[in-house]
């Protein structure tokens, strides 16, 4: 019994089925890494970056919960629990027909431990809405009277746990009979309302029709009763009915993206070139890091000295490395800068600020715009990329267009590299496979 979702509202530019699917994604592991891999819901690691701002910043997902099963908020719950497609009544009433045919089936032929005693409907399928978005179903079981002691059943239950095919954990091959007698070879869509068991609906306290007794020949068309027999009312213990959270638009300006979003959350910060924008990116390549205050120095051979100082949250600072340790083992080209980044709302635009400070090369070698350089270059214009693209998504949902100003400071760079970073930054967002922009010296 979810919340609606509605067909013309999007958030981050997703639709809300998809962002159903991300935030069920996310929930299983709770972690952000995992949630970058997967490709269900956004092609690439920049749209992914995106969603995953959103659902931070209206709080649908919280990742410092303690729990795995608690990195959802009751808003992100409601979305990840909610109906996105709706069936007709029709079809509807044709999965229960199915079921209560497969029931009947199981019940005189299966010899299955338990029997189907009683099917209860409830919901929008028991209104007779036009549209139902799943079936609510409380399926009564009881001891199958074929196997009246405990030596039989458990003979049974041998019998029918050696069906279950061998990948299954041994605690489900136990139901594995039951459910696929009951929900067919692969459960339909819009059964994710129907359990077994009685606990929900008597604790809802809500309308059901009695569809199937055994005990009268199966399928029956019993009136509406205000709440199961067994049911004294809505429980204090079931927790209010989810509603579909406030979907409008955020009024403010997106903040800086999690730098982050481009090593894809991986826990030492390596750039994984796997679902960025392009394919075959030359820039940024293989040896680039993202790095940020949790880093642990142990996962680098050579760790900037940036990092001793806190405050790189890879919001407002972020540590940007590369050391391709394949190709350079010896880290001749090995180099660091420190980004920074702020978002000012002006009347006529929104500016963004990006300054590239703490320049550093590994064994103290003098700056030089070598090909280290430009790896450096090369993940800040995708970081770029990656808040403008945030601002523009946030613009169209607004419907509120603005300039965008991106301004890059460089002045706190060696004079060597300075006049260099931003030409450079501008000719890799403009094409992301550039090898070597003009100007630069030679690897």
């Amino acid at each position: 019994m979810g919340v609606n979702l509605p067909g013309d509202v999007t958030v981050a530019g997703f639709r809300l089925a998809q962002v159903k699917d991300a935030l069920r994604a996310y929930s299983r592991t709770g972690e952000a890494e995992n949630f970058f891999e997967l490709k269900s819901f956004a092609p690439t690691r920049l749209e992914a970056a995106v969603l995953y701002e959103e659902l931070l910043e209206r709080r649908f997902i919280d990742p410092s919960a303690a729990a795995r099963d608690q990195t959802l908020t009751d808003s992100g719950l409601a979305l990840a629990s909610g109906k996105a497609k709706r069936s007709s009544l029709r079809v509807a009433q044709k999965v229960i027909d199915e079921l209560l045919a497969r029931v009947e089936e199981m019940n005189l032929h299966a010899h299955p431990l338990n029997v189907v005693q009683k099917i209860w409907l409830f919901g929008s399928a028991m209104r007779e809405q036009p549209t139902v978005g799943d079936i609510d179903l409380a399926i009564e079981m009881a001891r199958n009277p074929e196997f009246p002691d405990d030596g039989a059943r458990s003979e049974r239950l041998r019998q029918l746990v050696n069906l279950a095919p061998d990948h299954l954990p041994y605690f489900r091959k136990l139901n594995w009979h039951e459910e696929r007698s009951i929900f067919g070879e692969r459960r339909h869509a819009l059964l994710a309302g129907a359990h077994i068991g009685l606990d929900e609906l008597e604790r809802l306290g809500v309308p059901c029709r009695l569809i199937f007794d055994w005990e009268r020949g199966g399928k029956v068309d019993d009136d509406v009763v205000p709440r199961h027999p067994r049911s004294n009312g809505r429980s204090n213990e079931m927790p209010a009915q989810r509603e579909l959270p406030d979907l409008t638009p955020i009024a403010s300006i997106a903040q800086p993206m999690n730098a982050r979003w481009v090593s894809g959350y991986r826990i030492d910060g390596r750039v994984s070139l796997y679902r960025l924008p392009e394919a075959n990116l030359k820039v940024p390549g293989s040896g680039c890091f993202v790095l940020t205050d949790e880093m642990d120095p142990r996962w680098h051979e050579w760790f900037p000295t940036s990092m001793k100082v806190k405050g790189h949250d890879g919001v407002t600072s972020v540590v940007l490395k590369f050391h391709d340790t394949r190709a350079d083992p010896k880290g001749q080209q090995a180099a660091s800068l420190v980004l920074t980044r702020s978002v000012r709302d002006l009347p006529d635009e929104i500016e963004m600020s990006f300054t590239l400070s703490g320049y550093e090369r590994a064994r103290r070698l003098k700056p030089k715009t070598d090909y280290g350089f430009l790896q450096l270059c090369g993940m800040v214009a995708m970081i770029i990329r990656g808040d403008m693209s945030r601002q523009i998504t946030r613009m169209n949902e607004r419907g509120h267009q603005k300039l965008l100003a991106i301004d890059v400071q460089a002045e706190q760079l060696p004079d060597e590299l300075r006049h260099a970073a931003a030409g450079w930054i501008q000719e890799i967002m403009t094409d992301p496979n550039t090898e070597k922009p003009e100007g630069g010296d030679d690897a």
